[in-house]
């Protein structure tokens, strides 16, 4: 009877114990569902800030950068900094821009204050109005208008560094043109409009070397225009605004997903029609900035859509001044804007950022 009596409270001191095992062990698996569960919904969190454009605001990172006032210059993010190339100073508003000073110089910088020269002759010569992009990990110049031989260009060059420049070709089977365009799009280069010693053009070439191009179309839909915009957004090429010469500014937007055939996406937008402005993406939205109405009047409103078809305005006033031919970038989550010229004719080379 004892020895019964024994086993059955053995018995229930292992069952007690282990039971009390489980109930820790449970416990403590609870518990780090619970820490886990909060982790991830604070990373989630975290991740799902939602983007307010009404709080992004002006600063002014120089009002006299170290380059020289111009405009129809370009720059490029290479390699986590800003580049800089080229343009026309601010001369003698009286007389034709063909005699003003034309830069081959290269600037860059990592915050917009701060800039470095890293050429002031470049290989690619004294010019302006050309186009740039960054391509198979170079920076990349096509055409333009050079001093040096008084003509427009149809080369194309290329850099590693932005201080050594090997000239792809020169002379590719594009005419001469300056206010072209060129993006990247499918891992090939895309060289869009334009005018030329014979006037603006739409047409469309491709290249997957900077050296071979093949022409995708010799009069795309869209008017012949130059200073247009064209941007890759949503897996498509954008082609919006520029001038037909003689006329005020396009309000239009083309789009096309091979480069051959274009559509009108709109020509009702709520902003004034307009040429030699930024285009750019940020924060997974279009934004245009400045840019020139095709009569002397220069703008410095700011626009964003998520879909290229409704705008929005942004509420931040402008504290730059109205111009054509500024240029824009994406750096460190901030939109660097700079250089360009007034409505007065005069250049500029201040340096502003948006940023939240």
């Amino acid at each position: 009877m004892k020895k019964a009596v024994l086993i059955l409270v053995l018995l229930f001191l292992a069952w007690a114990i282990v039971g009390l095992g489980f109930f820790y062990y449970f416990e403590g698996f609870k518990i780090n569902i619970e820490k886990t569960n909060k982790e991830n919904n604070e990373e989630d969190n975290n991740n799902n800030i939602v983007f307010e454009p009404e709080k992004l605001k002006w600063e002014l990172a120089i009002d006299n950068a170290p380059w020289q006032k111009r405009d129809a210059h370009t720059i490029e993010v290479f390699n986590n900094k800003i580049f800089l190339m080229g343009g026309i100073e601010d001369g003698d508003i009286k007389i034709a821009y063909e005699y003003h000073t034309h830069f081959s110089d290269v600037w860059t910088t990592e915050n917009g204050q701060d800039w470095n020269l890293i050429t002031d002759k470049a290989e690619f010569g004294q010019r302006r109005a050309h186009a740039s992009t960054v391509f198979d990990n170079k920076l990349w110049i096509f055409g333009g208008w050079e001093k040096t031989s008084w003509e427009f260009k149809d080369d194309v060059w290329y850099s590693l560094d932005g201080k050594t420049w090997t000239q792809a070709t020169a002379k590719a089977a594009w005419s001469p043109r300056k206010g072209h365009s060129v993006v990247v799009f499918q891992n090939k280069l895309w060289l869009i409009a334009g005018v030329g010693p014979k006037g603006a053009l739409n047409d469309v070439w491709v290249s997957s070397d900077g050296v071979n191009w093949e022409l995708v179309t010799a009069k795309a839909p869209f008017s012949a225009r130059y200073d247009q915009s064209v941007i890759v957004f949503e897996d498509k090429i954008w082609l919006i605004g520029g001038v037909v010469p003689g006329e005020l500014g396009e309000h239009d937007i083309w789009v096309s997903s091979d480069g051959r055939n274009w559509e009108l996406f709109t020509d009702k937008v709520p902003w004034q029609g307009r040429h030699g402005f930024c285009t750019l993406i940020f924060k997974d939205r279009l934004w245009i900035l400045g840019g020139w109405n095709g009569n002397g009047k220069g703008f410095n409103d700011v626009w964003y859509s998520l879909d290229g078809l409704n705008w929005e305005k942004l509420k931040a006033e402008s504290p730059w001044k109205g111009r054509e031919d500024l240029q824009c970038a994406v750096l460190n989550d901030k939109i660097f804007l700079m250089g360009g010229m007034l409505t007065s004719g005069r250049r500029v080379n201040d340096v502003w950022y948006l940023e939240e």
